[in-house]
């Protein structure tokens, strides 16, 4: 295990796409964060109030405990950056025939898919630990009335984001093992995501068989917190269903990506 993750180390300490998209992913994040704060202030502080019935400052987007709920849901929608990322990554081994050259030198098919595992776990933790200081921090900054049990309500978004970071990253890494060519892998996972499944989805009506789908059922960990604030009804919790239906997607991307290495001729 440790000569996998060393190998795997290796190949990203001097990859100038994997720190590019690393450092995007996490200052768009900062960006979108901060300048939603920033710009509620600036309603504040210039009296222009929603409707002037309601003060920016009482909606509380940043404080404790909807800042973990919030912060993971505006987060989930940047995965795709570091999706790129595992394209760039497979579709590279096999263009330059570095995952052939390891498996001649002895690694197996399951310690390839191991280390890339590692990979992908390794980026969904960090980008995870981040999410959690950005909101820990901001959380602190703007909660008047700080309470432990508002610290850590809603704090279990945090490893629904993990999870779902995971899973949107194992199936970007079997598109690109399946399409083996940059482009059109990043084109396809796209076009898949915000095109096919959604129409497809959209003209399904029963809603339990809409929550099958792949890129719906990852998406579900996290809803949309946003309605509470209009007084609508939301779901401000990680249901168990929809993690187990997520755990099973990754067990079924696990198992194909598999299968392709097992039967295809490297």
């Amino acid at each position: 295990m440790k000569r996998l993750i060393h190998i795997e180390l290796l190949k990203i300490k001097s990859n100038a796409s994997f720190w590019i998209l690393v450092s995007l992913h996490i200052g768009i994040i900062l960006l979108v964060v901060l300048s939603g704060k920033v710009f509620l202030h600036s309603l504040s502080i210039n009296g222009e109030n929603i409707s002037n019935m309601v003060d920016p400052d009482s909606i509380p987007l940043y404080q404790f405990p909807d800042i973990w709920h919030n912060i993971t849901y505006v987060a989930s929608f940047l995965k795709f950056i570091l999706a790129i990322y595992m394209i760039i990554s497979i579709t590279s081994e096999i263009s330059y025939d570095t995952l052939r050259q390891n498996i001649m030198n002895g690694m197996s098919r399951t310690d390839f898919i191991i280390s890339k595992l590692f990979l992908i776990v390794w980026l969904a933790l960090g980008s995870a630990l981040f999410i959690f200081f950005t909101g820990l921090i901001i959380g602190i900054i703007s909660t008047p009335d700080l309470q432990f049990h508002d610290m850590i309500k809603y704090s279990g978004f945090i490893p629904a984001y993990f999870l779902q970071l995971t899973a949107y990253l194992i199936f970007a890494l079997l598109i690109g093992l399946l399409i083996k060519k940059t482009g059109l892998a990043m084109g396809l996972l796209f076009l898949y995501t915000l095109i096919v499944e959604p129409i497809i989805v959209f003209r399904v009506k029963t809603d339990w068989i809409k929550g099958l789908f792949p890129n719906r059922a990852i998406n579900n960990l996290i809803h949309m917190p946003f309605g509470k604030y209009a007084l609508r009804e939301v779901q401000d919790y990680v249901a168990f269903k929809e993690v187990i239906i997520v755990l099973v997607y990754m067990a079924l991307f696990i198992y194909c990506i598999y299968l392709l290495l097992k039967k295809r001729d490297l």
